[in-house]
């Protein structure tokens, strides 16, 4: 077979120019896939970190009650003992090495009012310290402001500071629902404003320390939910198995990030979709070894006969064609693999700025996306290419394999 090999490659280049323009379409076509790939990464890896950290955690432990209701964000439906739940995570060897944070949180709807503008906001409340390390507020507060250091005080976002014409120093009115159905008021003082660039936050949310909320809401002791930041969010549905089976109270709900909402669903349709994309472009890409291999077969059909002649079978003539299809495929896209990954690394470190874009999305993403890079991605694209390649090239391999070695002579 390597001399079936070493032919393929001298016929390859004895029409450069052709070989080359086939070499390129799949070389454009791979590099596409690796760069819409790498687009689709950060895309999710965005979506995920702002939805998780926002909203749900990459484990969000609730009750049933609460996890039945949650689009209404209930404050009536407490998780009566937080801590007693948060010490046995913390002490289980199962999951040792998984959790990197967990902390409790109560998230509510409330009226904002100043000088008689009203607007409707979401109050996100935890342990401030412990929100350092997953809002990451305090690294987006404005110069002038500072993050919250005791009771009674909340840091806003600036679009919805700009909006009741609030600044630092001012006191923020806050009525809502408490868990008994009374109606409570209550002013904090802005400590900071925090501009993040994601509408979602800075547009309509404020935060406050959980203590100041339970006492708000008249939750005691109890807590909304319960936070678990994992080291590695593709485990949250293992780790949700774990949990529930370290805490058999059939009053919580442990619910891993992919089941909250339809950001888990909207993922898995989006790489569905891409992949049957790639696919697709590949084979356009690589149409035109199709289209070559069709010329070739035409243009060598005195010498298919010669060499079936001189004892070439048919399997042999196909193998023959096969390789130069082959070699065509290899080097296009290992060529448009090796460029795309090239850009991906670039655009990872440097990223894209999507800001006017993203401005009126509700979509929680950041306004600049950092390209994912992925080495088996990388390679996946570059053997499925060959392997496209490869399979556009039966067709007309075969019709050469099929001459009439007679006929193949007497035709030219």
């Amino acid at each position: 077979m390597g001399y079936l090999l070493r032919m393929a490659v001298r016929n390859v280049w004895r029409n450069r120019r052709r070989s080359v323009l086939a070499m390129i379409s799949v070389a454009m076509a791979s590099l596409l896939c690796l760069f819409l790939q790498g687009l689709l990464g950060a895309f999710q890896a965005s979506l995920v970190k702002n939805f998780t950290k926002n909203e749900s955690g990459h484990v969000r432990i609730t009750t049933k009650d609460f996890f039945q209701r949650s689009d209404l964000l209930p404050v009536d439906a407490m998780i009566p003992d937080p801590q007693a739940v948060e010490a046995k995570l913390r002490t289980s060897a199962d999951l040792a090495g998984k959790i990197s944070l967990m902390t409790e949180r109560i998230s509510f709807g409330v009226l904002l009012e100043n000088r008689g503008m009203n607007k409707n906001a979401l109050a996100l409340a935890g342990e401030p310290r412990t929100e350092e390390s997953l809002l990451y507020l305090q690294r987006s507060i404005q110069p002038g402001g500072r993050y919250i250091d005791g009771p009674g005080q909340t840091i806003i976002g600036a679009e919805l500071a700009d909006d009741l014409k609030l600044t630092v120093g001012d006191r923020l009115k806050v009525v809502s629902q408490a868990s008994d159905g009374s109606l409570q008021l209550k002013k904090f003082l802005i400590a900071g404003v925090f501009k993040t660039g994601v509408s979602t936050l800075d547009g309509r949310v404020f935060q406050i320390p959980i203590q100041d909320a339970k006492a708000f809401l008249r939750t005691g002791t109890g807590a909304q939910s319960i936070i678990i930041m994992l080291n590695d969010y593709h485990d949250a549905g293992s780790v949700a198995a774990r949990i529930r089976a370290l805490l058999p109270d059939a009053g919580l709900a442990v619910t891993p990030w992919t089941e909250i909402g339809d950001y888990g669903r909207l993922m898995q349709l989006e790489e569905k979709i891409f992949n049957v994309l790639f696919v697709v472009i590949l084979f356009l890409g690589a149409f035109i070894i199709t289209n070559i291999m069709t010329m070739v077969v035409l243009e060598r059909r005195r010498e298919i006969g010669v060499l079936k002649s001189m004892g070439f079978g048919r399997g042999e003539v196909l193998v023959l064609f096969l390789w130069e299809g082959v070699i065509l495929g290899v080097w296009g896209s290992v060529i448009g693999g090796g460029l795309g990954f090239l850009i991906n690394v670039a655009l990872h470190f440097k990223g894209v700025d999507f800001t006017s874009y993203f401005r009126a999305l509700e979509f929680p993403l950041d306004n600049v996306l950092y390209w994912a890079v992925d080495v088996p991605v990388a390679l996946g694209v570059v053997v499925l290419g060959c392997a496209i390649s490869g399979l556009v090239s039966v067709v007309p391999s075969l019709r050469a394999a099929r001459m009439n070695a007679v006929d193949a002579i007497k035709s030219v």
